[in-house]
């Protein structure tokens, strides 16, 4: 859902694909229940891969695709500001993200990484190549399980992160 202030029902995002010109970075595909007449954006480009979409503020979206998180306004254009880094790369493909207040946890299957949005510096980081970590929830707490590498089906530990709250 993305809440566009003018509207009175929020847009439904139903997929992302490649902005259309070298400013926009995404293009929401969206349902708009606010239009008498068609309900659907047309796209003639293809969706793109997007884990993610949350929208953080009023004019800002975070979107997250394969090993970058693109901080977007609602018309799919990067958002400079020095409160948010309009960029945050890493280096491994993203399998799941926790939005914090000030930070977002990216997971992958063997770790996790936490990036300031302000800076854009590791504020933490898990990394273990003998184990398999997977995101099991994050509605109030964060929960991830692990298991061993060489052993995906035996029993697996449970974590709850201390100290993170989901706050999107």
């Amino acid at each position: 859902m993305l809440v566009v202030p003018e509207q009175e029902y929020p847009l439904v995002c139903v997929g992302v694909s490649r902005g259309r010109d070298f400013n926009q970075v995404v293009r929401f595909e969206t349902v708009n229940p606010n239009s008498t007449s068609s309900w659907f954006t047309e796209s003639d480009t293809p969706q793109t891969n997007v884990t993610h979409v949350t929208q953080l503020e009023r004019d800002t979206i975070l979107v997250c695709l394969d090993c970058c998180i693109k901080i977007v306004n609602l018309q799919g254009r990067l958002k400079s500001s020095r409160k948010l880094s309009s960029e945050l790369t890493f280096d491994f493909q993203i399998e799941s993200i926790v939005c914090l207040q000030d930070s977002v946890l990216a997971f992958w299957k063997h770790g996790m990484q936490g990036r300031s949005f302000r800076s854009n510096e590791v504020t933490q980081e898990i990394s273990d190549s003998t184990r398999i970590f997977r995101l099991l929830g994050s509605d109030r707490v964060v929960v991830l399980e692990s298991r061993p590498t060489d052993n995906p089906t035996a029993n697996s530990n449970l974590y709850i992160l201390a100290g993170h709250e989901n706050s999107y």
